[in-house]
């Protein structure tokens, strides 16, 4: 009990800084034939088209007919004018509804992550146990699922007048603000580049950096037994932050910085594929395709895995040396098993979100905020199950994937009051609205990670044609400016 209280006692001032400021596929082989659409066609015109997806062409379309698969028909039936209109007066009437109470709400998750963070630290130099396991793991889960997520994409940017809980310049700028607002494997920077930016405006479109199919294509296409596969799958599992995400939200930060001063980024650079720390470890071995280094191994372990390495798992455990050199062992492996169960924690709730053969997947860009916007973000995600705090605090609120997307921009309490709505409203259009178990969708997702399933083509020639767009350097700067996240590379920066 002595040793409980002096580490307490030590962690109680760590746990302060972290505290806010207040009171944290196969496609289906039935189709249907639909004699001619409305006239004055919102759809892309008729034409064959090769999609950069794999197996994904675009049948003609004939002028008084059109062949769509039965899962699709719904496409031929939507009002997306009317979908949106519905869709954005919700999003407003919900943004002009936040305020203290919005706050108070995440003042009040941030309570809960920190009195994690209290147990966990207090009782991690015992012998490994349970208890301080998860302590840990869900202090690092909800700090960034949750809070350093939703403040992030400017949740609380007007409702927070402390502007602690605010886009521009939570946890980034300077080691301290990281190690003490939001510290993790991925540096904010780059998370706020390729999550907020690249991911969100994007989804499931060839330019997503989060596109799963894509970037499990060397498990999918590896000539192995299954059961090789999803070991890859399960050790992704428990190491997926510091191997794939830490890597390529970096990758997508320098390829921005590379774009404003003026250095090419070409197509036989590979700049949508996947960039993790097995690229460094490629370059050793003979015949393996080396993919392009956007920096180095030194670069990634100085400025994002390295001061998470040594100051979270061995500086931060030092109090621990007052009782004894076995406690401080204690701590230390603690922190690593910890590690491991948040990576496979959030792994569950987060590789789930927009993964499954009844997921739609993009050629084409398109205007944010246009219809066609709105049906992606809802055709393109999937929810769990949701309602209580309790509840969405073990999800991180990340089952609320559907209304987080169609409104980045909104809080977390706002996600919880907007879902029946939101629901009710594609009930009414027809828009798919998916919400199933965690543990459905993650069974979903591994068979497209091993390649036991594709996720579903949206036809191209049902596309509305004015809604489309391509993605330039400039839009990205653009997106990024807005939430006060845009990149700073010095007087030589074109942008």
């Amino acid at each position: 009990m002595r040793g409980s209280l002096l580490i307490a006692s030590a962690a109680l001032p760590l746990a302060a800084a972290f505290h806010a400021p207040a009171p944290m596929f196969s496609r289906a082989s039935n189709s249907v034939t639909h004699s001619a659409l409305r006239s004055g066609s919102q759809f892309v015109s008729a034409r064959s088209h090769t999609s950069r997806f794999p197996s994904m062409t675009a049948s003609s379309v004939s002028s008084s007919s059109i062949t769509v698969a039965k899962e699709d028909e719904w496409i031929t039936k939507l009002d997306y004018e009317a979908f949106k209109k519905d869709v954005a007066d919700l999003g407003k009437r919900l943004e002009q509804g936040q305020g203290k109470e919005d706050v108070d709400h995440i003042k009040k998750i941030s309570l809960w992550s920190n009195l994690c963070a209290v147990i966990g630290l207090a009782t991690m130099w015992l012998p490994l146990n349970p208890i301080t396991v998860m302590a840990l793991s869900l202090w690092t889960f909800s700090r960034w699922t949750t809070i350093a997520h939703h403040t992030g994409h400017g949740g609380y940017n007007r409702a927070d007048e402390t502007k602690y809980f605010n886009s521009r310049g939570f946890a980034q700028g300077s080691l301290f603000k990281r190690t003490t607002e939001w510290f993790d494997w991925m540096l904010p920077e780059a998370w706020n580049i390729e999550h907020n930016n690249l991911h969100h405006y994007r989804l499931s479109e060839e330019d997503d950096p989060d596109l799963v199919e894509r970037n499990l294509k060397f498990v999918r296409d590896l000539n192995a037994p299954m059961a090789l596969k999803y070991g890859i799958v399960g050790f992704l599992a428990c190491t997926w932050k510091w191997f794939y995400y830490a890597p390529n939200t970096y990758k997508e930060l320098k390829i921005l910085e590379r774009r404003k001063l003026g250095m090419p980024v070409t197509e036989d650079m590979g700049p949508t594929e996947a960039f993790t720390v097995k690229a460094f470890v490629d370059r050793y071995i003979p015949g393996v395709k080396v993919p392009e280094m956007w920096y180095s191994f030194r670069d990634l372990m100085k400025n994002v895995l390295g001061p998470y390495l040594v100051i979270h798992f061995f500086l931060m455990p030092l109090p621990c040396l007052l009782i004894s050199q076995a406690a401080y062992m204690n701590a230390v492996l603690a922190l690593f098993v910890a590690d491991v169960v948040t990576n496979i924690h959030s792994f569950i709730v987060i590789s789930t979100n927009h993964a499954g053969k009844d997921m739609y997947k993009f050629e084409k860009g398109c205007i944010p905020n246009s219809p066609t916007f709105f049906v992606r973000q809802v055709v393109s995600s999937v929810n769990f199950k949701t309602g209580s705090d309790a509840n969405d605090f073990m999800h991180g609120w990340l089952n609320y994937q559907i209304e987080h997307h169609v409104w980045p921009s909104l809080s977390a309490l706002s996600y919880q009051r907007a879902a029946p709505e939101l629901k009710q409203i594609c009930d009414k259009h027809g828009v798919p609205y998916i919400q199933e178990s965690v543990w459905t969708r993650l069974r979903k997702t591994v068979d497209v990670m091993v390649g036991k399933a594709d996720q579903r083509p949206f036809p191209a020639h049902l596309e509305r044609e004015q809604d489309l767009k391509v993605w330039t350097a400039q839009d990205t700067s653009a997106n990024s400016a807005r939430l006060g996240q845009d990149v700073k590379v010095g007087p030589a920066a074109t942008a």
